[in-house]
């Protein structure tokens, strides 16, 4: 359940984050797939990179090199999901959610360099610095009663994306 908890919290916490930017951009775009507040590439994303900090920081006595190291392996890990999450997207709904083709560094559509740096400094902040009072004073205090709750509407909800991808066809 705590996993669970993790992911849809940082879902919900880049759903809020893309949707202030869509905001401010003045673009009529949704964050997610899904009809609910979350857009589960960053729940996915932040996992890995959290179970990661936390093993290296346990292992590895020097804090710089254990910052570095996060850093680099948070850019891989996180372009890694971003680049799995895009294709599964549009192996299943034949919609492209994020296009990278117009950036200079690009690698096909859903991954780029300049975008692998910022998530990769986007990662290492959280994990470093918000994670530790959003684990302690939010996701590890979440019911599970209220995670199942959590958990049947998002599986009503993913069975509605499927449900309306498939009467539009």
């Amino acid at each position: 359940m705590y996993y669970f908890n993790l992911i849809m919290f940082y879902s919900l916490l880049g759903f809020i984050m893309e949707s202030v930017v869509y905001k401010i951009c003045n673009t009529n775009q949704h964050s997610s797939i899904f009809y609910g507040p979350y857009t589960l590439v960053y729940g996915f994303g932040m996992l890995p990179c959290i179970l990661l900090f936390n093993k290296l920081t346990s292992v590895l006595p020097n804090k710089i090199i254990t910052i570095i190291l996060s850093y680099l392996s948070f850019v891989i890990i996180t372009t890694t999901i971003e680049w799995i999450g895009g294709s599964l997207i549009h192996l299943f709904l034949k919609i492209d959610k994020w296009n990278y083709q117009n950036h200079k560094y690009h690698l096909g559509k859903y991954i780029c360099l300049d975008n692998a740096i910022y998530w990769g400094l986007l990662a290492t902040f959280i994990v470093k610095y918000l994670h530790p009072f959003f684990n302690l004073n939010i996701i590890k205090k979440i019911p599970n009663h209220a995670t199942i709750i959590i958990l049947i509407i998002f599986l009503i909800d993913t069975c509605l994306v499927f449900i309306n991808k498939i009467m539009k066809n």
